[in-house]
């Protein structure tokens, strides 16, 4: 039987709660305003615990001035989208 590396699933699943910030950020500024007040308290509303404002990670918002995001009509793709398989 296998061990189970629960440190490694910790930050796993930490990295998983603070992307799920980071995107949410992206959609909510006011919650990136929070984060910028609080980040210790943000943070452990995601499950995320620290003991200090010096050990919060950065948070990078508006990217999405920096990216181009179109949503394509499946239905009807134009010829640049590739398809992707699916594999079910």
């Amino acid at each position: 039987m296998a061990a189970v590396n629960t440190r490694a699933e910790k930050i796993k699943e930490q990295d998983w709660r603070f992307a799920e910030l980071v995107m949410r950020t992206w959609i909510e500024p006011q919650l990136a305003d929070r984060y910028r007040e609080d980040p210790v308290g943000t943070l452990a509303q995601f499950g995320i615990f620290i003991r200090s404002e010096e050990e919060a990670p950065e948070l990078r918002t508006g990217l999405l001035d920096e990216i181009s995001i179109r949503v394509e009509d499946l239905d009807h793709p134009s010829e640049q989208v590739a398809a992707i398989p699916s594999f079910r």
